[in-house]
């Protein structure tokens, strides 16, 4: 569904507008008066065409991901024995940071070392995870272009309607191509349909027509440049259109300085939480607690994998000491030399 407002001086001017670019099926949203103008919201249907290449062979199912979690997480077998200086100054973490964490977890009296740094970074930081059973307020996603907010909009979709909640998908990003496409593709997995809301103005229509009681709104944005001042403003525009949360997503594996500036510009949005995607291709999380700390937001998920199945995880204090004691086992592809080498055999960890 697409909408569109129509300006014109009288009802039947704004009404032939509306014939003229969305046709007679075109449904009428709402309708206004401002200054001596008729303001018209109109919306129209449109359909996602599906084509099927005759004699076409079926494509051979890809095998199922394995599914990770959290809680499938297994520690290394260091991660008991090592200092945890030694995980911290993997991550890159900063040295007051690291200090105070180390000076933190001291204090408590714990044989395990990650239950000690649970504890310091349950006091250090918020955790806030997302909830698909009583999230009532639009979620909207922002953060700068490519942190993957359309695939977390699709995995929180999806386990709303695993929870059996109604959904509704709105998107805001017209102007990337393919960027409507995209959640099409999810939506239509998940049986539902992407509303478009092109306009701040449009953004209340998107999300009050005919909204069930208990339907949850996730409205995914374009990717805006955090130093740009003209870009933040029109995210702003957004934001204030409607009592949304805006809900900030963030790549893991950025540089903690950049992370750090990112999360102040979006902080001063409104933004209190943040979603960290990527995991799976980070091998250090320093950006994680530089994001949270220096604009005190709460961590409201990760997303470990790219796959739709696996959705957003929910991460508490125990959950981010598991992943800052786990060192990623890092692989190296090494080509193969001949044509009879089996590339499989070539691969070899870093020493």
């Amino acid at each position: 569904m697409r909408l569109k407002i129509f300006t014109a001086d009288n009802m039947k001017a704004a009404l032939t507008q509306v014939r003229e670019a969305l046709g007679d099926d075109a449904i009428i949203i709402d309708t206004s008066e401002e200054d001596g103008a008729v303001k018209v919201t109109a919306a129209m249907e449109v359909p996602t065409p599906k084509v099927k290449p005759r004699n076409a062979k079926k494509p051979r199912p890809k095998p199922a991901p394995v599914k990770k979690s959290l809680k499938e997480l297994e520690l290394d077998d260091n991660s008991e024995r090592a200092d945890l200086s030694f995980f911290l100054t993997h991550h890159g973490i900063a040295k007051a940071m690291t200090e105070r964490i180390l000076e933190t977890a001291q204090s408590f009296e714990d044989d395990s070392n990650v239950n000690s740094l649970a504890h310091a970074l349950d006091i250090m930081f918020h955790f806030s995870p997302v909830s698909n059973d009583y999230q009532s307020r639009p979620v909207m996603l922002v953060g700068p272009p490519g942190v993957g907010k359309t695939v977390t909009a699709a995995k929180l979709a999806s386990q709303a309607v695993l929870a059996g909640r109604t959904i509704r998908l709105i998107n805001t990003d017209t102007i990337r191509t393919g960027g409507t496409a995209q959640l099409e593709g999810y939506a239509e997995v998940l049986k539902t349909t992407v509303i478009e809301a092109a306009e701040p103005e449009l953004l209340s229509a998107a999300i009050e027509t005919n909204r069930q009681p208990d339907e949850l709104v996730i409205i995914d944005t374009m990717g805006y440049n955090p130093t740009s001042r003209a870009e933040m403003a029109e995210l702003h525009k957004f934001i204030q259109a409607h009592d949304v949360e805006p809900l900030l997503v963030i790549a893991a594996g950025a540089d903690p300085q950049e992370a750090q500036e990112i999360a102040e510009t979006y902080a001063s949005l409104g933004v209190r939480r943040f979603i960290a995607t990527r995991l799976d291709v980070a091998r250090r999380y320093a950006s994680l607690l530089t994001t949270a700390a220096r604009a005190d937001l709460a961590f409201a998920g990760i997303g470990l994998t790219p796959y739709l199945g696996s959705g957003i995880e929910r991460l508490d204090a125990l959950g981010l000491a598991r992943l800052l004691t786990r060192i990623a086992e890092r692989k190296i592809y090494i080509p193969p030399q001949d044509d009879t080498e089996d590339p499989n055999d070539q691969e070899g960890e870093e020493p």
